[in-house]
């Protein structure tokens, strides 16, 4: 699987497509097109992703927030960074799973009607100096002892339960749940 594509919630009228990259050497020139606004996507550190999964309902939940006008941060693609963090704090959520000057291994999340996505796609490969990686290999990036750290989660969590889906608990349920 090279890339990943997968309708969100019909009310939406979203598409989600998914793009690995690694290797970047412009990671800084990038971090300023995005908080620019020059580039139409989400990029996110490639290490606290566990699975597609997890993205998937970081962006359904973005994608529900923009539609309904309920977005808590400024744009749906800052939504999504704060949908995958514990974090009620939006500062500590992008910087926490934003990219930074540093990251060399980052996945593009792109949000966007099926007509615009090619588009969106020339958009990022025009501006991203790295080598683009399939998305199957995406856990081959994952730092799983600091997903574990990030998510708060333990040993004996994991006896009953993946490491994915206890990620993907923690961002469904992040609404309702009081955070130590």
């Amino acid at each position: 699987m090279d890339d990943y594509s997968i309708e969100l919630d019909q009310e939406t009228g979203f598409h989600c497509s998914l793009h690995l990259f690694t290797n970047i050497v412009n990671t800084s020139e990038i971090r300023e097109k995005l908080i620019a606004g020059k580039l139409r996507c989400c990029m996110a550190k490639a290490s606290l992703i566990t699975d597609v999964f997890q993205i998937v309902v970081a962006a359904n939940k973005a994608a529900l927030n923009a539609h309904r006008d309920r977005l808590i941060t400024k744009t749906v693609y800052t939504e999504i960074l704060f949908c995958l963090s514990m974090s009620k704090n939006i500062s500590r959520s992008l910087i926490e799973f934003g990219i930074s000057d540093n990251d060399k291994d980052i996945l593009v999340i792109l949000l966007h009607k099926p007509s615009e996505e090619q588009a969106m796609l020339e958009e990022i490969l025009t501006s991203v100096k790295g080598k683009k990686v399939p998305i199957s290999k995406i856990q081959e990036f994952t730092n799983v002892d600091l997903v574990k750290k990030t998510y708060k989660i333990d040993k004996d969590e994991l006896r009953a339960s993946s490491l994915t889906d206890a990620v993907v608990s923690r961002i469904s349920c992040k609404d309702f749940m009081l955070l130590k």
